[in-house]
């Protein structure tokens, strides 16, 4: 079996820092792991996905149109962009953030938040809201939102990747100065999601 995650956001959301700290926790845990980024213009703010592919046997990085089983979504107009991505019975944990787009096209100068939320609820089996910004806000660093969504994908019953690996993970990967905050973010990420 292997679970297709697709990452969405917008570059500086520390998107490649999250899906790379949740690939090297699958392979302590002794996992197959593959992995692809499509960075668009990320350095300017522009869209950033990383496809995720987690098991046995995993043979290829890119997940196919209506295969992916988790959009973790960093901001909420490009996790609503990849919904297409996502199986009938698909889950989306997604950061209530919204970013208007620099310029309005079209129909998109319409959008709102409530509007957006209502299509990823529409199309999506299970939908967990994560108020990542606001839990970031109260820690003192919003640059710890990534952490806060992998911490609530860590609580999703699918994901095998354990909770125990990707704090090993985080620790691994982060300046040692920064590693105590993302774990205590983590931490309360993974409490947000409690499926039993």
């Amino acid at each position: 079996m292997v679970l297709n995650i697709v990452f969405s956001g917008i570059g500086g959301q520390g998107i490649v820092v999250a899906s790379d700290i949740l690939c090297e926790a699958a392979l302590f845990d002794g996992l197959d792991v593959a992995k692809a980024e499509v960075h668009g213009m990320a350095q300017r703010g522009g869209s950033i996905v990383a496809h995720v592919k987690i098991g046995e046997n995993v043979l290829s990085p890119l997940i196919e149109t209506g295969k992916a089983d988790i959009i973790l979504g960093f901001e909420m107009l490009e996790a609503a962009r990849v919904l297409p991505m996502m199986k009938k019975n698909g889950t989306v944990i997604v950061n209530t953030k919204y970013i208007p787009p620099s310029t309005s096209i079209g129909s998109l100068s319409d959008f709102n938040s409530d509007k957006i939320l209502a299509i990823i609820k529409e199309r999506a089996h299970k939908v967990f809201e994560v108020d990542g910004i606001g839990i970031a806000k109260k820690l003192g660093n919003t640059l710890v939102v990534n952490t806060i969504l992998l911490g609530a994908l860590s609580g999703i019953p699918e994901n095998p990747v354990t909770k125990q690996s990707i704090e090993q993970a985080i620790a691994g990967r982060l300046k040692e100065k920064y590693v105590s905050l993302n774990l205590k973010a983590f931490k309360i990420g993974s409490e947000l999601v409690n499926l039993g």
